[in-house]
């Protein structure tokens, strides 16, 4: 077993709103401020997958548009409330413990997918942008109270190209 340190520049916290997933977004923070103060900036990815398929079974593209489009916008603006959230977060970490936030860069990236679980649009976004490292939670808004690791964090710790912090 290798002994070497990783030096995660790009870390991806996945985030659906639920206290837990606010929780790992604590955790990213907290890496990316130990990374960053190490190293020079690190590139924090907050990212949320909306998935379509449970929007509405009125949401299908027509030639007009797309039926179920209201309910779609007000998921993109819960969406980015929430990764909005995570930003907060991390100023207020950062002022509770004399951290510079200018260590880290944020990014924000909402998905919409309509043909893949959530788990499998989290792998493939972070294999594309080369992610150094995952930070998700246990269980999120759809998992199951007595099931140790929901279905979305399974699938990330068992198809991720990279690291994998799962948090509970």
């Amino acid at each position: 077993m290798s002994t070497t340190r990783r030096n995660f520049s790009k870390i991806l916290v996945g985030i659906d709103g639920s206290e837990i997933s606010m929780k790992a977004a604590v955790y990213a923070i907290d890496i990316a401020n130990r990374k960053g103060n190490e190293m020079g900036n690190v590139q924090l990815i907050r990212l949320t997958v909306i998935d379509l398929t449970k929007i509405s079974s009125s949401f299908f593209a027509t030639a007009s548009g797309y039926y179920g489009a209201k309910e779609l916008e007000e998921k993109r603006k819960e969406a980015q409330q929430w990764l909005d959230k995570v930003e907060k977060l991390a100023v207020e970490e950062n002022n509770n413990n004399n951290n510079d936030v200018n260590n880290i860069q944020f990014k924000s990236k909402i998905i919409e997918d309509l043909t893949s679980k959530v788990g499998s649009a989290i792998v493939d976004y972070a294999e594309r942008e080369n992610i150094d490292l995952i930070v998700i939670g246990t269980r999120g808004r759809t998992g199951f109270k007595k099931m140790l690791l929901g279905s979305v964090a399974s699938d990330v710790v068992t198809y991720a190209h990279c690291p994998v912090l799962v948090v509970k």
